[in-house]
């Protein structure tokens, strides 16, 4: 292949890569900050949401359970014995292995085991939220949320697995499951109009190169390619 084919065949699928991930991703901006209540909370402010696989993107989808009340808690110095707890189970559909992972309620929505409050800018940060770990990502925490991973107990939440995370205190003004992860958009910017109603949100950092940094890598070759010839 010449030199100037081979630039053309880079660089279209450079744009492509790059087209598809404004089409199919769902990037969300975000804000935070911390309350003096479980462990320290700390969101980037480029995530991605993820959903129910019904009303998302497939390389944003998950598939979610409400597996219902447990009597285990995740920070246990906020928890009232009065309220009960929920288990979650999540399965990751997206074909992305994601890094960090974090639950934020939406505005009905109230738990316990909060470690601040975040939301989708432009909102003000007061949903409450927290980062789905364990002891094995945050030895030193007190609100181990993550009770179950059913590849690798790595705190990786790996292409098809399940994990499982505990909600404390769950509770929602419309009734609504704590697995229902159904609207796009986080915390305020979350719209309940009665059709995919959603409790709260999950967010996430992918553990794979963004696909910007992919066409920037390929661009790089480009150039490489251009050098030699």
């Amino acid at each position: 292949m010449s030199s100037r084919n081979l630039f053309t065949t880079l660089f279209v699928a450079a744009v492509s890569v790059n087209a598809s991930s404004q089409i199919y991703a769902v990037p969300t901006q975000m804000t935070h900050f911390d309350t003096p209540n479980c462990d320290t909370l700390f969101i980037p402010d480029d995530v991605h949401e993820i959903g129910d696989v019904a009303g998302f993107p497939s390389n944003e989808a998950l598939f979610a359970t409400d597996l219902g009340q447990t009597s285990l808690s995740s920070c246990l110095n906020s928890d009232d014995p009065t309220v009960p707890n929920v288990v979650v189970d999540i399965r990751n559909l997206s074909g992305i292995a994601w890094e960090e992972v974090w639950y934020v309620a939406d505005p009905d929505t109230t738990i316990s085991n909060y470690d601040g409050e975040a939301n989708e800018l432009p909102f003000s940060p007061i949903q409450e939220a927290f980062r789905i770990d364990n002891d094995i990502l945050d030895p030193g925490g007190f609100n181990h949320a993550l009770i179950f991973e059913s590849i690798t107990a790595d705190g990786i939440w790996e292409i098809n697995e399940t994990w499982q995370f505990i909600i404390q205190d769950y509770s929602n003004l419309s009734g609504l499951s704590a697995a229902d992860f159904n609207s796009i958009g986080v915390g305020d910017n979350s719209p309940n109009l009665g059709i995919n109603d959603s409790s709260g949100s999950i967010i996430a950092v992918t553990k794979v190169p963004e696909p910007a940094s992919l066409t920037l890598l390929t661009l790089g070759a480009l150039v490489s390619v251009r050098r030699r010839h």
